[in-house]
């Protein structure tokens, strides 16, 4: 910065620090680099594409890991599915293997997928379960659309989901959602686990899981970053 204003070394300091104080611009805590925020208002920092999201909050993945010591996940909302993006594996956790980056089914069955599903609008979770079957990975899977849409209320105003052996026996997961800077759902975090450890350390291991999701909405909140804009076609 002070080479490209051609300012003397301690004035950059003093303006930049005047700018973070005044939400302008916000200091990266891993890189200890300045970047502006969503609040200059320039476009392509106000709406954040996928992969920006991705980038913004992997980083949240391996801290809910290290947090819990358990496999921990992320995934984005990307218009029409929602999409498995990073993946922190635990050395003494339970890996569910069907779960790859890339994977975008199941999530009527899954705590990262309901924990977005609840916080759509009615018109974008009508188009999302018009296009896509709702198949029973276990005997607890809910497979009838107007149930699940009656659990997506409770999540939504419990503020966290939960696959109790809803996609394979004898695997839990506790998801929470994640929201842009104008409070729309993004994004969800979740932790999978054996149902035997899930039972043991549910209450500690949820505050943990909604933490997580608060510090990364926070995080959006702060860089100012919306989610890309998608149109809804009406669902027939």
């Amino acid at each position: 910065v002070s080479q490209k204003l051609r300012l003397h070394l301690s004035t950059c300091y003093h303006l930049l620090n005047t700018l973070a104080d005044a939400g302008y611009v916000v200091k990266d805590p891993d890189t200890l680099l300045f970047r502006i925020s969503g609040k200059i208002g320039y476009a392509v920092y106000g709406q954040a594409s996928p992969a920006m999201l991705v980038r913004q909050l992997t980083s949240h993945v391996p801290a809910l890991q290290e947090a819990t010591h358990e496999t921990a996940y992320l995934s984005i909302w990307a218009g029409e599915e929602i999409v498995l993006s990073s993946i922190a594996e635990s050395p003494l956790s339970v890996r569910v293997k069907a779960l790859i980056i890339g994977f975008s089914e199941g999530n009527h069955a899954m705590a990262l997928g309901k924990a977005i599903l609840a916080y759509l609008d009615e018109a974008e979770l009508n188009q999302y379960l018009a296009n896509r079957d709702l198949p029973a990975y276990t005997p607890n899977t809910s497979t009838d659309v107007a149930a699940l849409k009656a659990h997506l209320i409770e999540v939504s105003q419990q503020g966290y989901s939960l696959d109790v052996e809803e996609f394979l026996p004898d695997v839990c997961c506790i998801g929470a959602p994640v929201f842009d800077a104008q409070g729309r759902i993004v994004a969800s975090i979740a932790i999978s686990l054996p149902r035997s450890r899930y039972e043991a350390r549910k209450e500690a291991l949820l505050a943990k899981v909604k933490q997580a999701g608060a510090a990364a909405s926070h995080a959006m909140n702060i860089l100012g970053y919306a989610g890309p804009a998608y149109a809804v076609k009406e669902a027939y």
